[in-house]
């Protein structure tokens, strides 16, 4: 007889049925863990992680009300004042004087505007709009002046004249729209005031960039429209509030020009409470 025909001693038996009795238990604990776990009456209401997790920080009030609609018109107009600095050397000398016009009148209302932030209880916003200084402005002065991936423009006189003609137009739909949102009828008034400034400005460069003809043209209209868009003294009946495109610079290999939308007013330029400024 050997070791694998000899019966069994009762002691194998015991170790046996203790390992059985072993691994019952284990796998008892296991499940037993696991409903204590999907039905346990604690519950976390965050997220669930993986490590440590970090900090939470609650986002500022973003609520849009009078004060922020005025530190949003006065970062607008300081962004004209650096922008048609910049764009003087590429303007025609025969704009020179339309220029310092426009600065001074643009000086005037961003101080005028934050005069009525500070008497509201707002800290007035001397700096341009972050979201045109970020944006906006260096994609026309690259499109004009080139920026080693874009070359130069083939007129930068033309583009410097069709920039300020988009830009006073913005701010003359900005201060339209701003209208209905301020809430008291003083603000509304100077509001539609400055518009129709900008608007008067946008007239007198449009003339400036076409011509002054003697009386009205019938003009026919082309099978197609123009890359850059005519500048109209009077582009339409009522003012306009659905934003516009900019088309500066030189044509690219395919024969397009620098496009640049200008919505106004678009919420991502509101310069709220919590908005720091760099200037």
């Amino acid at each position: 007889m050997n070791h694998l025909t000899q019966p069994p001693h009762a002691g194998d038996a015991e170790r046996r049925l203790d390992r059985r009795q072993l691994f019952r238990l284990g796998g008892l604990t296991v499940t037993t863990a696991a409903l204590v776990a999907a039905c346990g009456g604690t519950e976390s209401p965050g997220i669930g992680r993986v490590g440590v997790a970090p900090t939470t920080t609650d986002l500022p009030d973003g609520s849009v009300d009078d004060v922020v609609l005025l530190r949003t018109a006065a970062s607008i107009q300081h962004t004209m004042i650096d922008l048609y600095g910049e764009l003087r050397s590429a303007a025609p000398s025969s704009a020179s004087a339309l220029i310092d016009l426009l600065i001074a009148d643009h000086t005037a209302d961003a101080e005028a505007l934050n005069s009525a932030v500070a008497e509201l209880g707002g800290e007035p916003f001397e700096c341009g709009n972050p979201r045109l200084e970020e944006l906006t402005v260096p994609a026309i002065l690259g499109a004009i002046n080139g920026d080693g991936a874009v070359a130069p423009s083939d007129d930068p006189a033309r583009d410097a004249l069709n920039t300020m003609f988009a830009m006073e137009t913005y701010i003359a739909e900005s201060h339209q729209a701003f209208v209905p949102m301020l809430s008291a009828p003083a603000l509304r008034q100077a509001a539609i005031t400055i518009g129709g400034e900008a608007a008067r400005h946008a007239a007198v460069l449009a003339l400036e960039i076409t011509g002054r003809p003697d009386g009205y043209l019938e003009i026919e209209a082309p099978a197609e429209p123009p890359q850059i868009p005519t500048a109209y003294a009077l582009s339409s009946l009522y003012g306009q509030l659905g934003g516009q495109t900019l088309v500066v610079g030189a044509q690219d290999e395919v024969g397009q020009r620098q496009n640049i939308a200008l919505a106004s007013p678009s919420f991502n330029t509101f310069v709220y409470e919590f908005t720091d400024g760099t200037c």
